[in-house]
């Protein structure tokens, strides 16, 4: 944490700006995204900071709800008369769409951006398509590939007779219902009114006709939503680009490093190799971080891992508990209350000997799978002892 800091005021001596990083880390199998609820500690970030003629964003992620980034822009143009993001690796997908707010994309060498087609994550029934019944399963869908599926019969296949298009519509519904299909068509409209509002906030826009050309390239013709889009492509696209000088593209990669360093970005965790000698694994991990030169929070939370073990479906162990009393002593001789006892005592052990035994045969069973959870994730100020004065300690 102290090596970051110590690395934005570097980049801020570099470019001349107060500086705001806002990193969510992608370490598997934990990773992070753009979320509202990162938008509250973003205020106090940016209040630490105050008003500002230009102000630089450094950003890593790989994207998140779509519905944040115009939260984001807005809030950063209140405090900021220009603002610049700052890309040295990723800043894909809502990240993107972040960064098109921004009056000028600062590109490392390495810096990617990539197309802002959503995804649209839809519960439906497991079992036969078309049949009511089933387990509910979640399930993902590129909006723009419902897009790409219409435009394929049409203009691939060449169907017009509108009773084949009903029949291809028909098969569509197998896997969207109807409120899926019309949620497409909603968060394809939004997705493509927020880009547009982006852009216009610069405080140089783009013409209209290049505005329209930004956002159907970035939401409908780059074909994979994996597409890194780097420094020339960004550049034909019409995005306002520049490519960094070499000390600050150093001064910007540093930075980078120490992020990976403290969220450990670069070392992912093998759920099964975690619970090999233990069933259960847990570990305290920061995922995400938002901060500025005098303000730190940082996105924490417990990882919990279980081991996900195949009991045999046939197996019933069954106890039968007949513990010896010393030679020569007849219970039946023993008095009523006496009795009693000793029945409630062996009743008492029969559930405890019977974990124990469950116990065992878990152990040895064979493990098919992890069980995967990251609790009580939350965003969390942390405490900075060097910005107190004289070294007070904090309330």
């Amino acid at each position: 944490m102290a090596g970051r800091q110590a690395e934005i005021q570097e980049l801020q001596r570099v470019r001349g700006n107060p500086v705001i990083a806002f990193v969510t880390g992608d370490r598997n199998p934990i990773s992070a995204s753009i979320g509202d609820d990162a938008v509250r500690p973003l205020f106090d970030v940016l209040r630490g900071i105050g008003k500002v003629e230009t102000l630089d964003v450094f950003l890593y992620s790989r994207g998140g709800g779509t519905e944040v980034p115009w939260r984001i822009a807005s809030a950063l143009r209140q405090y900021a008369n220009e603002w610049n993001a700052l890309v040295p690796y990723r800043a894909n997908s809502a990240a993107t769409l972040l960064a098109l707010g921004a009056d000028r994309i600062v590109l490392g060498p390495h810096g990617e951006l990539g197309p802002i087609d959503p995804i649209l994550s839809i519960q439906r029934a497991s079992g036969t398509p078309g049949q009511p019944g089933g387990l509910p399963q979640q399930d993902e869908i590129s909006v723009e590939d419902v897009m790409a599926y219409f435009n394929f019969l049409k203009d691939q296949v060449g169907l017009t007779d509108q009773s084949t298009l009903a029949e291809g519509v028909g098969r569509l519904a197998e896997r969207l219902d109807a409120v899926g299909l019309g949620s497409v068509y909603r968060i394809r409209s939004h997705i493509r009114d927020v880009a547009h509002r982006m852009l216009t906030s610069q405080k140089n826009p783009p013409s209209e006709r290049a505005i329209e050309t930004i956002v159907e390239t970035l939401a409908e013709r780059v074909y994979a939503h994996g597409h890194a889009i780097g420094i020339n492509e960004a550049r034909d696209i019409g995005l306002p680009v520049h490519v960094t000088a070499e000390d600050e593209e150093a001064a910007i990669w540093n930075l980078l490093c120490k992020y990976e360093q403290d969220l450990k970005l670069r070392e992912p965790i093998d759920p099964i190799g975690c619970i090999q000698t233990n069933d259960r694994f847990v570990d305290n991990l920061v995922i995400a971080a938002l901060e500025g030169e005098s303000t730190l929070f940082e996105f924490q939370g417990t990882l919990d891992v279980r081991a996900v073990r195949q009991m045999p479906q046939t197996l019933n162990v069954a106890l039968n508990l007949n513990p010896q009393l010393p030679p020569g002593l007849d219970p039946n001789q023993l008095p009523a209350a006496a009795q009693d006892m000793f029945q409630q005592l062996v009743n008492e052990l029969l559930p405890i000997a019977q974990e124990s035994v469950n116990e065992v045969l878990r152990a040895q069973a064979p493990v098919v799978g992890a069980d995967i959870k990251f609790l009580g994730g939350m965003w969390t100020s942390i405490f900075r002892p060097d910005l107190e004065p004289d070294g007070a300690s904090q309330d």
